[in-house]
């Protein structure tokens, strides 16, 4: 295990960079003073965690943060120095940064400080209407797509909207989440569909289609947990077919988006309290991750969704179809809730970071023989 300090509050961590370094960004959450974007790089040698950079975030507190996948077909990572923010703006309505990341960042230098380099920011609107001057303002998640890198999902309290970057962040499709609905602060987009992109509302998974309008769900799981859903996260590998959530009742489930009355795996024993995120390994889907407030991460493997297993119940639907068993649990490294977690990227698919209030990060592997037994 390896640690490094933010020294504030934080809740969001992603990967970047890629080839032969494993970064990671995490945004930070001060209520007063500035906020910055801790670049934390993995030695992977020595099995250390260093801070390669500290770059402002003038614009307030990070509540979200996502990177840029990189162009389908394309060797070229810069994709992933793209990164996009949710912000709260204290005193001002927040919204949402588009920000590139130095063009160079040395894992092996004296850490740095800088600043972000501004590519684009909320757009007041796209008809001029002052009703629309509020469109992205105080959101609560945001998540590209990576069938079409240049759109941005953006979920708050009260709506679910569609952005396209090009020049400018553009405002495409903006829709209203029922009236006093509780947002999880979570979407995910269909790994095939740009267009399609699903949310935690309440207990419930709700998908949208923006070409059909976003102002109700084309489909929705109800009932997906007991308590409020936390995080949702479509399977990347298999095109949409699955998807992963968690929620306060500290499960994590495996749903088939095709037929869903009942989830098709759950991961027990759960959290002892509210699970916050559930992400899937990229490169080998049968691995996922999870967080909580429980102040540790666990790591599971979902071995399909065939038929029999386990019969555990629970979150108002039937008995799931197969229950699975945690690989390692990671616990002593975080003393406050676990919020985020992600998965190294470029050619370390083994390695993940974790983040929890507190502003710590800790840096985890695989377990080797869970790895083998995966490679062989």
């Amino acid at each position: 295990m390896a640690t490094y300090d933010c020294d504030a509050p934080a809740r969001s961590i992603v990967a970047v960079g890629g080839g032969d370094a494993t970064m990671f960004a995490v945004g930070t959450q001060r209520l007063r003073g500035g906020n910055d974007v801790h670049i934390v790089t993995h030695d992977r040698d020595r099995d250390g965690a260093r801070c390669t950079a500290v770059l402002s975030h003038p614009d307030g507190e990070i509540w979200s943060m996502d990177a840029r996948p990189a162009e389908a077909g394309s060797n070229d990572a810069a994709g992933a120095d793209i990164l996009a923010t949710a912000f709260d703006g204290g005193s001002r309505a927040g919204g949402v940064s588009i920000w590139r990341l130095p063009a160079s960042l040395d894992a092996g230098s004296t850490p740095t400080r800088g600043e972000l380099t501004r590519v684009a920011s909320t757009p007041s609107s796209t008809s001029g209407k002052d009703e629309s001057e509020d469109a992205l303002s105080n959101p609560r998640c945001v998540r590209w797509s990576t069938a079409d890198p240049s759109i941005l999902a953006v979920v708050g309290d009260t709506f679910v909207s569609i952005a396209r970057l090009g020049t400018e962040l553009t405002l495409t499709t903006r829709g209203s989440l029922p009236e006093g609905s509780v947002v999880g602060s979570s979407c995910s987009f269909h790994p095939d569909e740009p267009e399609v992109v699903a949310v935690g509302v309440d207990t419930a998974v709700s998908v949208y289609d923006a070409r059909s309008g976003l102002h109700r769900a084309s489909q929705t799981i109800q009932n997906a947990h007991a308590l409020q859903v936390r995080s949702v996260e479509y399977n990347p590998k298999r095109g949409g077919v699955t998807c992963a959530t968690c929620g306060d009742d500290g499960v994590v489930r495996i749903w088939d988006t095709r037929s869903h009355s009942r989830p098709v795996g759950e991961m027990a024993p759960g959290h002892a309290h509210w699970a916050w995120c559930a992400t899937y390994n990229p490169e080998y889907d049968q691995l996922i991750a999870s967080g909580g407030g429980d102040q540790c991460v666990r790591l599971w493997v979902d071995a399909g969704n065939s038929s029999g297993g386990g019969g555990a119940k629970g979150g108002g639907n039937t008995a799931v179809q197969k229950t699975h068993s945690c690989v390692n649990v990671y616990d002593g490294c975080h003393a406050d809730t676990v919020y985020g977690v992600a998965w190294g990227r470029g050619d370390d698919p083994w390695t993940f970071a974790s983040v929890s209030y507190d502003g710590r990060v800790a840096i985890e592997k695989v377990p080797r023989a869970e790895k083998y037994r995966i490679l062989l």
